[in-house]
């Protein structure tokens, strides 16, 4: 099944609106800030040593954790319906489309939680308000959550084109978010050793964003007179089981599976455009590494785009994110292949691919 991006929104540190964000991310403009609520000890100093991250300043401060993801969620699908094409929305319009909400994982320690009771607290402390807070008429059992993390775009993706297969809904509206930022979550990262710092220099630098999707089936599209130039042609989802908590190297078998399943109808080497998750951790830059040995003969001469050198690790948000910007440039002829891949890997095992193309005219 053919999904037709017909809108979208984001709020991010670098952009308040998905064109902004994109144009700026395109760009190479980055606005990364010294962390004045946290800061990490030097091993050999044991002097207090700042973290610089991306936050989106002036819009998420005061809020935390579940706070945050609503208020970046709230703006990103605030933004996504000011596009022109979303202004005759009806409540019919709402009640055949599906909502995925993607999130990262549920940990008990960050939300300081019983055993299990972490994903109770972000259905009832997140998806249900934000349900309400939106004001559409998405019926309940068309909202799902899924709490996957990087990988949650792709997967969130395939559950939509079931419900459309099953429930005869027309579009699904996804949003995306995640915030690094938050205190008890930018503790474990220190703990692990996984945050940039002066005295660590590779690692991930801490961001946040809100990312919402709305696709469509084709004759949806067509009926509304929405004829958009990007459509997603194949989504791929797996799992590595040699994965980042796993504690074993991450040899890229799982990411490269789903690559080679987007690419199996591609007859030459793909030389297009790709979108990355990549975030400054060596265990992401060697998954990476293995891939390409693992595919050597089907990755050709691709572009490597890594949002998070501007933005930030954006986690769950930053495979809906990369459909931005591959639309973005697809829209506007930057990519001359109009074809690319949005490439996703969870630190939980989790894997997924999604292929973009834009239509001849």
């Amino acid at each position: 099944m053919e999904l037709v991006l017909t809108a979208a929104g984001a709020v991010t540190s670098v952009g308040h609106s998905v064109d902004t964000a994109c144009a700026a991310i395109r760009a190479g403009i980055a606005r990364p800030r010294k962390l004045r609520e946290f800061r990490v000890v030097d091993e050999e100093s044991q002097e207090d040593i700042p973290v610089t991250g991306h936050p989106i300043h002036g819009y998420t401060d005061g809020f935390q954790l579940l706070g945050r993801w609503l208020r970046l969620a709230r703006g990103a699908v605030e933004d996504g319906l000011s596009h022109p094409g979303m202004s005759g929305a009806t409540g019919a319009f709402w009640q055949k489309t599906g909502l995925v909400v993607v999130t990262p994982p549920a940990d008990d320690e960050v939300f300081l939680s019983e055993p299990g009771g972490a994903l109770e607290q972000m259905r009832e402390g997140y998806l249900q308000p934000l349900h309400r807070a939106l004001g559409l008429a998405i019926a309940e059992p068309n909202v799902a959550l899924m709490p996957l993390g990087h990988a949650g775009t792709a997967a969130g993706l395939q559950h939509g084109m079931q419900w459309m297969a099953s429930r005869g809904l027309e579009r699904v509206l996804l949003v995306a978010v995640d915030s690094y930022l938050d205190e008890l979550l930018l503790q474990q990262l220190a703990s692990q050793s996984r945050l940039k710092s002066e005295d660590h220099p590779v690692g991930l630098m801490p961001g946040e964003a809100g990312v919402c999707l709305l696709v469509e089936t084709e004759a949806s599209a067509r009926r509304r007179g929405m004829e958009s130039a990007v459509f997603i042609d194949k989504v791929a989802t797996g799992r590595e089981p040699d994965h980042f908590g796993s504690g074993r190297q991450n040899m890229g078998r799982g990411l490269a599976g789903c690559i080679q399943e987007v690419l199996a109808a591609t007859p030459s080497a793909f030389e297009g455009d790709l979108y990355s998750d990549l975030n400054g951790e060596p265990w992401r830059a060697h998954e990476w590494g293995c891939v390409r040995t693992h595919l050597a003969t089907r990755l050709g001469a691709a572009r490597l785009h890594i949002p998070g050198t501007c933005v930030g690790e954006v986690g769950a948000a930053s495979g809906a994110l990369g459909v931005c910007l591959a639309a973005h440039d697809l829209s506007r002829g930057h990519n001359p292949q109009a074809h690319a891949l949005v490439i996703s890997s969870s630190e939980h095992g989790e894997v997924g691919c999604l292929s973009i193309r834009r239509k001849h005219p």
